[in-house]
């Protein structure tokens, strides 16, 4: 005789519930070479590595300068995401990932959406770089679904060049572009990478919706579907930022160059740069940077 009192009760319970929150971060884990001596070796620091990003414990991250042999050593002990993302040399396995690791219970991968683009004005062809740039830069990105709530998302994850300008700009510009035109344009954007850029570069502003004059360009413009920043939003005071370590650690300085952006779709409820260290020993020449966000009501 309960019963139907306990469903009357549900449609009042509902709201009350918490959202659905999802963890995104962005970690630059530094490539593997023989010139990182020590500490900074791979081998060294690779456990670290995968012991940052389970403190983390995202849902999303987007890594970037993973090699082909970093590519599986993180598939090898992160069972629990699946891997998505090509070589930026060739679009197979030649060369630094910018790749997806998506947690497989919680998001299921669209197939009919996503891939990875180059950088450049040949952006479907691998391996080109034609705006000044020396190193081949790429996006990777997917359409996932949430099993938890049946709704579906995009998530993007890139590397911008370190040296040229105009190639940060004229990426700015294609990652709109892209975004803008996916196929469905009402669902929510997760952008995360390292940049190479802070948020005032113009790259970067872009992407925030600040008028800026981009190269390629003839006037100053305005991206009129701009994404937010989270660690700003809620640290907006914070002047120690620095991303980029140096392998020196927590350093002072506001070069926050690793970003989590997000579209107007989502509610910010906390975002960190993850310093997470072995006494001394940093995981990677980058801090990952992450965020927790659900879908605004």
């Amino acid at each position: 005789m309960f019963r139907p009192v306990l469903f009357s009760l549900l449609p009042v319970l509902m709201p009350l519930l918490p959202a659905a929150e999802l963890t995104v971060a962005t970690f630059n884990i530094r490539m593997e070479t023989r010139g990182d001596l020590g500490t900074r070796n791979w081998n060294a620091r690779k456990d670290l590595v995968v012991e940052t990003i389970r403190k983390m414990n995202p849902d999303l991250l987007g890594v970037q300068e993973a090699l082909p042999r970093q590519m599986d050593y993180l598939a090898g002990k992160l069972p629990d995401y699946e891997r998505y993302g090509v070589g930026r040399d060739d679009g197979k396995n030649r060369g630094e990932y910018s790749a997806l690791f998506v947690r497989k219970e919680r998001l299921e991968r669209d197939p009919e959406e996503g891939g990875t683009f180059w950088l450049s004005a040949t952006p479907e062809k691998a391996g080109s770089k034609t705006w000044g740039n020396g190193v081949t830069r790429i996006c990777t990105w997917a359409r996932l679904v949430d099993r938890r709530t049946g709704k579906g998302l995009y998530f993007y994850n890139t590397h911008w060049d370190h040296q040229s300008q105009p190639s940060r700009e004229q990426a700015g510009r294609l990652m709109a572009q892209r975004i803008d035109g996916r196929k469905r344009p009402g669902e929510p954007v997760v952008l995360t990478g390292d940049f190479n850029a802070t948020e005032t570069n113009p790259g970067v502003a872009y992407l925030l919706g600040r008028k800026v004059e981009l190269a390629g360009g003839k006037v100053p413009g305005r991206w009129k579907n701009p994404l937010r920043a989270p660690f700003f939003e809620l640290h907006p005071g914070v002047r120690n930022r620095n991303t980029f370590n140096r392998w020196k650690g927590v350093i002072p300085g506001s070069r926050m160059i690793d970003h989590v952006l997000v579209s107007s779709h989502w509610e910010v409820r906390k975002a960190w740069i993850e310093h997470h260290m072995r006494g001394k020993m940093v995981p990677s020449d980058h801090w990952p940077v992450a965020a927790v966000i659900a879908l605004a009501k």
